[in-house]
């Protein structure tokens, strides 16, 4: 009897500490999402009909996290900061362009060379990318599969031949895999607009010779053609027929992002190594509407976390509770596949709660930064030091720092001093449909359009939100005395945030309050 307990305490010791035996290590597959907003799944609640059908089924079968929040909504950076387990300004990947900034490396900063890639690649796994890269301190063995072999990203016949080479491969070799599978959908140009055009995929396919399909595509359409009138869109935009004429298209990039990854799913399920493989997918910000992508509000970093292991997780699990922060993926993949802790990640492994429903999990609030969109050279030339007045000197430093839970949602900008705004190119469809709309607000229970709009370029110092009343974070109550002792909290809590991380902002912060 004391043999059989004994026996049964080692195996559930070799179920959570991770794998010593390579050929019983998990495989892993990765899938992102690019641009694609935390309330655009069936499974997160959307009504819209046939919207993520083989993403609905994944959660199903597996886990679902409701409240994952990305580092910062910003593609190449998000990625970073997912495959690096490091948050933008620890890294120095902050934004597009010259990284890190010349600034960053004089003030001390250290570029990473460790990714849970390369530590995976070290440890015997076969390594691989399809589809979008956005980060340059990853290694793979398999070579990355850029736009034009997947068909800028959108053609699922593409990724699903990929997966089943890539799979077929790990099995000759007799090796666990980590596979990282990047949709483009529902990035922008959004299928059947206007800046779909012969230009736009010549650049995006790197070449002028390519097979067209019968539309005249690099890649299929989606299978759906949504009308206006079926859009829900999320709160914080006017439920207003204007708006959702413009983002039928978008929610068609949502469908087809579902069918590619439904391909790699089938592909996988085919190959007999689904039981003892990790899909894990999230997005790696929100939509590309102002208050979504490039912002730091729930709409623009929260993020839905599904996970299916069916040798590990049970199907069926939600997590309505739990905060997770992309940070904590890469610790969490280490432990999970049994290799050494990458060092001076900002994340936390939470192993224990993808695979236990009662876990001692508890992280109270996510961490999400925006530091600037674009940094060229001459902009990296033209701020060479960094200064507490930084973003005066470049309107593309636009020092904000968030934190997010279930309840509250709370943002300091650094730079909005009532002057400055944020850089065109940050701009969009919504400030404009907002204003050209304005004298017409068919939305009665929205804010004034102009004066949301202006919000929208010049926001607040400090912005509070409670997304249970207020899932659009439309009234700000940082000023508001009821909401006093919560607003003081989170400072504190972001104060500590800020000096564990060793963030650049913190003077300006502290000063700020």
């Amino acid at each position: 009897m004391l043999l059989q307990r004994l026996l049964i305490l080692s195996l559930l010791l070799l179920g959570f500490n991770g794998f010593s035996n390579k050929s019983e290590r998990p495989n892993i597959i990765l899938i992102t999402a690019d641009d694609l907003s935390w309330d655009s799944l069936g499974c997160m609640g959307n009504p819209i009909e046939g919207l993520t059908p083989n993403l609905d089924k994944m959660a199903s079968d597996g886990l679902i996290i409701e409240h994952c929040f990305i580092s910062t909504p910003i593609c190449g950076p998000s990625r970073t900061a997912l495959y690096t387990g490091r948050h933008p300004h620890t890294s120095g990947y902050m934004g597009h362009g010259v990284q890190p900034p010349t600034w960053w490396r004089k003030n001390g900063g250290k570029f990473p060379k460790k990714s849970i890639t390369s530590e995976l690649h070290k440890s015997g796994y076969l390594t691989g990318i399809v589809g979008k890269h956005g980060t340059s301190v990853c290694k793979f063995d398999e070579k990355f599969c850029d736009y034009q072999q997947t068909g800028f990203g959108r053609d699922h016949n593409k990724y699903s031949a990929f997966v089943k080479d890539f799979l077929a491969r790990a099995k000759k070799e007799n090796k666990p895999f980590y596979l990282a599978a990047n949709t483009h959908d529902p990035h922008h140009y959004w299928p059947r607009s206007k800046g779909e055009n012969k230009r736009w995929f010549d650049q995006g396919m790197r070449t002028t010779d390519w097979k067209a399909y019968e539309n005249g595509k690099p890649y299929p359409d989606p299978l759906t053609q949504y009308k206006p009138e079926e859009i829900v869109l999320p709160a914080s935009y006017p439920d207003d027929i204007n708006f959702k004429k413009e983002a039928t298209l978008y929610f068609d990039g949502v469908n087809r992002m579902d069918q590619i990854i439904g391909g790699i799913l089938k592909e996988l399920d085919e190959s007999g190594m689904a039981d003892n493989t990790l899909v894990i997918f999230l997005s790696d910000h929100g939509m590309p509407w102002q208050m979504g992508k490039w912002s730091l509000y729930p709409s623009g970093t929260r993020t839905p976390l599904l996970m299916r292991w069916p040798a590990q997780i049970k199907p069926g699990r939600r997590e309505k509770n739990a905060i997770v922060s992309a940070v904590d993926i890469a610790p969490t993949l280490a432990e999970i596949c049994g290799i050494n802790a990458i060092k001076a990640t900002d994340g936390k492994s939470f192993a224990d709660l993808a695979k236990t429903e009662n876990s001692k999990w508890n992280r109270n609030f996510a961490f999400s930064t925006f530091n600037y969109m674009n940094n060229n050279k001459p902009q990296d030339q033209l701020a060479p030091e960094y200064s507490t007045d930084l973003y005066q000197k470049t309107e593309q430093y636009r020092p904000s720092r968030a934190l997010n839970n279930t309840r509250f949602s709370y943002v300091w900008n650094g730079w909005a001093d009532g002057d400055a705004q944020l850089p065109k190119q940050m701009g969009g469809a919504v400030s404009h449909l907002l204003n050209k709309h304005s004298k017409n607000q068919l939305d009665k229970n929205y804010p004034d359009y102009k004066k949301r709009a202006k919000f929208m370029k010049f926001r607040a110092p400090e912005e509070l939100y409670d997304i249970v009343k207020d899932p659009g974070c439309r009234n700000n109550l940082a000023k508001n005395p009821e909401y006093r002792p919560v607003l003081e909290k989170i400072r504190k809590n972001m104060i500590q945030l800020l000096k564990e991380t060793q963030d650049h902002e913190l003077e300006n912060y502290v000063n700020s309050l």
